[in-house]
């Protein structure tokens, strides 16, 4: 028969034991909190007109608040000021809208915050983005440039319309030897940079290009090289304006990295290898304790542009957020409408398993309590 000092022996090892696991548990799971403190960063910048921006809101800006805010499961419609909100923002100023990428950058938005982009103020958004193809595959106004073309893409994939095969060609046809993209469409050897790269790759692969095609995988081997010492991105390097990381470069690739299927806090993201810096880690580094980002370590103020794309990468997830079907010209929505699902930043088998942990622990703190009782 178990005496009481051995019952106390063993039931204050199960109890630590079980302590231990659920210990190790909660450093397992992901920290998401970086992500809503950023959110509640970009709430309190709303301009009484209800938009976004500095130093007046602008339609682009705007879109990519919302963007912000569904990234961390929040709708950016209803934030408001003095009862203003961003939808009604966004409806008073439909008619601004005249380039591609920006109209594109709405639809996005609109979309991961469950708003059909077929009628936002009586203007169908995708067929204004249809009416601007051009035969040469280009997507958008001669004002527009390349990023423009890209967005334009990422959008009609959310919108579950199909990119076309022109428009696909004219990106691949504009790769750099080194793997990049220019921001203007130029071929021109050491004309490229990180962000219009990483936006290229959202869009080839949005548009049904697959992961491992061979250009997408060499502008993957490009970032590799690009990698600073602190795990950040600069926006391209070598460049005479400097090559320390910045927060929206190091977010874009980022993006980048998790539409081509890989994790950018795992060791192939980290410079030289298991015991570098991430991409990750740079990127939670230049968070601000506001909330914000700023640009630079150099920079520390808080930065809205940073921020709405760090958002984004900080919660790993990557453009389209969320898709819906705008197949039909005219979609009558009589339910209220909700955030759709952006997609889940880990795996359902890494929770289940957590889950398992954590029951097990449970289990083994009331065994410990059960010989504790006994003895």
């Amino acid at each position: 028969m178990m005496d009481r000092r051995t019952g106390r022996k063993m039931g204050a090892r199960a109890l630590a034991g079980a302590l231990a696991l659920l210990l190790a548990l909660t450093w397992a799971l992901p920290a998401l909190a970086d992500g809503p403190e950023a959110a509640a960063w970009l709430q309190g910048q709303q301009n009484a007109d209800g938009g976004f921006g500095t130093p007046e809101s602008a339609m682009g800006a705007t879109a990519d608040v919302l963007l912000a805010a569904a990234a961390t499961g929040q709708n950016g419609l209803e934030w408001a000021t003095d009862g203003v909100s961003a939808l009604d923002y966004m409806q008073d100023n439909v008619g601004s809208l005249s380039k591609a990428g920006e109209t594109a950058k709405v639809v996005l938005g609109l979309i991961a915050s469950g708003k059909n982009p077929r009628d936002l103020g009586g203007v169908d958004l995708i067929a204004k983005l249809r009416g601007m193809e051009s035969s040469d595959g280009k997507l958008g106004t001669e004002t527009d440039m390349l990023n423009d073309h890209f967005y334009t893409m990422l959008a009609l994939s959310s919108a579950q319309q199909t990119v076309p095969q022109s428009a696909i060609d004219y990106v691949l046809a504009r790769q750099i030897e080194d793997g990049t993209w220019a921001w203007n469409g130029d071929t021109t050897a050491g004309g490229g940079d990180n962000n219009t790269a990483a936006m290229a790759v959202m869009a080839l692969i949005a548009a049904g290009v697959p992961q491992d095609h061979p250009q997408i995988q060499k502008t993957l081997a490009h970032f590799a090289g690009q990698q600073n010492e602190d795990g950040g991105f600069p926006y391209i390097n070598p460049s005479p304006y400097g090559t320390d990381s910045d927060a929206n470069s190091t977010a874009t690739v980022i993006w980048a990295i998790l539409a081509a299927g890989q994790d950018p806090a795992g060791n192939d993201w980290k410079y030289q290898g298991q015991d570098g810096k991430s991409a990750m880690d740079q990127l939670q580094a230049f968070q601000n304790e506001s909330g914000a980002f700023r640009w630079q370590s150099a920079m520390p103020d808080d930065n809205l542009a940073s921020t709405v794309q760090a958002a984004v990468a900080i919660e790993l997830k990557t453009l389209p957020l969320a898709q819906m079907d705008t197949t039909l010209e005219i979609v009558p929505i009589s339910a209220p409408e909700t955030l759709p699902v952006t997609g889940a930043s880990y795996s359902p088998g890494m929770w289940l398993g957590a889950l398992a942990l954590l029951a097990g622990g449970i289990t083994l703190i009331g065994a410990g309590w059960s010989l504790r009782r006994r003895a």
